[in-house]
């Protein structure tokens, strides 16, 4: 009887551990991308942008809606595995330190941000245009 009673409450604990883990599987795959989304319009970058976390897979989208070709380039993609995802978008540098985008073009960038800062990216084209992508931890804020 006793025996029976400690198999029961074994299998309670493992079900509960197996809870506990799948539920802690499911919670880190909820934040395994962020965004961040960049439109050029105007001659000027118009960022939308949520809390950014560290060491988390980050797309930042870039659309050219001036009837211009613009530059989109930063040291950020200097140091910083950068994969960009587009279609007929021309990447420079050595590794990728930004990419040209004719009017109506869109780019990804697919990179992970390991510090935390300011960010900054700007237009080679158009001297003026620049912007930035804040990232902030807990600790600095």
């Amino acid at each position: 009887m006793r025996d029976d009673w400690q198999r029961g409450i074994q299998r309670i604990g493992m079900a509960t551990f197996g809870i506990l883990l799948l539920g802690g599987t499911l919670l880190s795959s909820a934040q395994s991308q962020q965004e961040v989304n960049v439109t050029i319009e105007g001659y000027t970058f118009l960022t939308t942008q949520t809390p950014l976390q560290l060491h988390t897979d980050t797309i930042i989208r870039v659309k050219n809606l001036d009837n211009v070709r613009h530059d989109f380039g930063s040291q950020m993609f200097l140091n910083t595995l950068t994969h960009v995802e587009s279609n007929g978008v021309v990447t420079y540098g050595k590794g990728v330190e930004g990419a040209y985008l004719d009017p109506g073009q869109e780019a990804s960038f697919r990179l992970t941000l390991n510090q935390s800062g300011r960010f900054q990216f700007e237009c080679s084209i158009h001297q003026d245009m620049k912007g930035e992508i804040l990232l902030l931890t807990v600790d600095a804020v």
